[in-house]
C-alpha cells in the first residue's frame, strides 16, 4: 500500500483539476456559482454517508473520542472554504493568476507540516518547492502580466491557498486511527455545513433546477468524493513534505482538461511549465524514496 500511495495521491490531485472547467460548463448552462457548490457538497455528503453506513463502520467502534471526531469535521470545513474563496476570487482576477495564487499551496503546507512535526524539509524538497512554483508561473501563462489586478481577486485566491494546504495537512495527521473512509466523511460534512451557512442566502433567489443538481453530482466526485478519499486513506502513508509537492499536478491538470473539455489554447511556455511541475514531483518522489534506502 505504501508503494501505491504516491500514485493515489497524484490521482487526487488530478481529481482537483477537473472541477475548474466543470464550473464553466455549468456556467455556461446557466447554473449560478451558490447552487453548483451546494448541490456538489450535499452530494457528497449524502454518498459517503451511505457508504459508511452499508460499510457498518460505526465510530463507537473506532479508536476515537468526540474531540478527535468534532476536529475533524471542522477540518473538512477547509474544503468548502477553498471553494468559497476560489470562485470568489475568479469574479475579479484572471484565472492564470488565481492557479497561481492557489499552487502557493505547495510551500505553505510544507510550511505548515514543518511546525506541526517539528521536522523542516529537506534539501531536496526545498528544490522541488522552487522547481513547482517556477513551472507553476510558466504553466499558468502569468508572464506578462497585461492590466491592473484586484488586489482583493489575489488575497482571496491566496486564501483558498491557506485553506488547500490546510486541508493536505488535515487529510496527513488529523484522525488517522479513524477508518479512512469514514474521516473522509467526516470531512465531507464539515464542508457541507460551511457551504450551506456560506451559499444558503443564494439558494432562496435562485430556483431549483434538474442542470444545477446533475452538474453539483458530477462536480461532487471530482471535488470531493475522489480525492478527499485518496488523500484521507494514502496521504498519512507519504514522507512528511512529499504530499504537498504530489498536489501541484492538480495545475497541469486543470490545463490538459481545460484543452481537453474547453479547447483552450495551451502555449509552448504553458507545455514546459507543466514538464517542470512533472519533473518536480518525479524528483520529490524518487529522491525521497532514495534518500531512505
Amino acid at each position: 500500500m505504501k508503494k501505491l500511495a504516491p500514485f493515489f495521491v497524484a490521482i487526487g490531485a488530478i481529481s482537483y483539476g477537473i472541477p475548474a472547467s466543470l464550473f464553466k460548463l455549468a456556467g455556461r448552462d446557466g447554473v449560478a456559482n451558490g447552487p453548483l457548490l451546494f448541490w456538489s457538497f450535499l452530494t457528497s455528503a449524502v454518498v459517503l454517508t451511505v457508504i459508511h453506513l452499508v460499510r457498518g463502520h460505526r465510530l463507537s467502534t473506532q479508536a476515537t473520542g468526540w474531540r478527535q471526531i468534532l476536529l475533524v469535521t471542522v477540518a473538512g470545513t477547509t474544503s468548502g472554504l477553498t471553494n468559497t474563496f476560489y470562485i470568489t476570487a475568479l469574479r475579479s482576477i484572471p484565472v492564470a493568476v488565481a492557479a497561481v495564487m492557489l499552487m502557493q499551496s505547495v510551500w505553505l503546507s510544507v510550511l505548515l507540516g514543518a511546525v506541526i512535526h517539528h521536522r523542516w524539509p529537506s534539501r531536496l524538497q526545498v528544490i522541488s518547492i522552487v522547481l513547482v512554483l517556477g513551472g507553476t508561473v510558466l504553466a499558468a501563462g502569468l508572464l506578462p502580466i497585461t492590466g491592473s489586478l484586484s488586489l482583493a481577486g489575489v488575497l482571496l485566491s491566496f486564501l483558498a491557498a491557506v485553506a488547500y494546504a490546510a486541508t493536505l495537512q488535515a487529510t496527513a495527521s488529523l484522525g488517522n486511527n479513524l477508518d479512512p473512509l469514514s474521516k473522509t466523511w467526516l470531512m465531507a460534512i464539515g464542508a457541507f455545513i460551511l457551504i450551506a451557512i456560506v451559499w444558503g442566502p443564494q439558494l432562496l433567489q435562485v430556483p431549483l433546477t434538474g442542470t444545477a443538481m446533475g452538474w453539483g453530482a458530477l462536480v461532487a466526485v471530482f471535488s470531493m468524493i475522489l480525492p478527499l478519499a485518496c488523500y484521507s486513506i494514502f496521504m498519512p502513508r507519504l514522507l512528511p513534505g512529499v504530499g504537498p509537492v504530489l498536489s501541484s499536478l492538480e495545475l497541469p491538470a486543470s490545463i490538459a482538461v481545460a484543452f481537453l473539455l474547453l479547447g483552450e489554447r495551451v502555449s509552448m511556455s504553458q507545455l514546459l511549465g507543466v514538464l517542470v511541475i512533472i519533473g518536480a514531483v518525479t524528483l520529490s518522489n524518487v529522491g525521497s524514496r532514495l534518500w531512505h534506502h
